[in-house]
């Protein structure tokens, strides 16, 4: 019998399907409101191609679950794999070896993410009606990396976290721009939303302001594009 944790959100959840305590979701991913054991159906427990499935997302319809499993695997930019090399030096630096059962569920808790991420994300044509121009104009600052795409199959999506309730969040082009040009679409959209020490609001330096609060404070660009071309 597995454990399972379900997330109550709108309509989409998220369910662990490990029994250790250290499958517990971040807080930013889960809120647990409620734990239940489910018996796995007897199809599923003759599925030998699920053992080293970390997640589920689940879809309630009423009084009907439909699981679609998600494997720890992740497009090759969003990879989490140490070459031999990287871990190597690590080593010598005293860092310890990560367990496999670790880095699967951190890349399980990624492939999550970036599943977030491509359900969020705009086509050009709705990025375009949100800002009141052609679509061509979209390709066209794809192209010139004043907006953020990534690649589902043939075509281009446009993470929401670039757009606000109206536009444009002021001054995202800049910082784009700047962001290095084989950062994976989950590490820029962490990115964009994790608190940085060097943005603090003049009237509250002891808060660490996230760059998309920095730009949406309209705060100047250059300071978050400073910091993404560091990355």
């Amino acid at each position: 019998m597995k454990t399972t944790r379900i997330r109550r959100g709108r309509a989409r959840k998220f369910v662990s399907r490990s029994g250790t305590s250290r499958a517990q979701w971040p807080a930013r991913v889960a809120s647990v409101t409620r734990e239940i054991d489910i018996q796995l159906p007897p199809e599923l427990k003759e599925d030998w191609s699920l053992e080293g499935t970390a997640v589920a997302l689940v879809d309630v319809a009423k009084d009907r679950l439909r699981l679609r499993f998600v494997r720890p695997s992740l497009p090759e930019d969003e990879s989490t794999t140490l070459t031999s090399s990287e871990e190597a030096a690590l080593a010598s630096g005293g860092v310890e070896h990560v367990p496999d059962d670790d880095i699967q569920l951190v890349q399980a808790r990624a492939a999550v993410e970036y599943l977030e991420l491509l359900g969020t994300s705009l086509t050009i044509d709705e990025a375009a009606g949100r800002l009141g121009v052609n679509p061509s104009r979209i390709r066209q600052r794809l192209a010139e990396r004043s907006l953020y795409g990534l690649k589902d199959g043939s075509r281009w999506l446009l993470p929401a976290f670039q757009f606000a309730s109206k536009g444009l969040v002021p001054g995202v082009g800049a910082v784009v721009r700047k962001l290095p040009s084989d950062i994976g679409a989950v590490a820029a959209a962490r990115w964009f939303s994790t608190p940085n020490p060097d943005l603090r609001a003049r009237d509250d330096e002891e808060t660490a302001l996230t760059p998309l609060q920095w730009l949406l404070g309209g705060n100047p660009p250059e300071a978050a594009a400073d910091l993404a071309a560091a990355l």
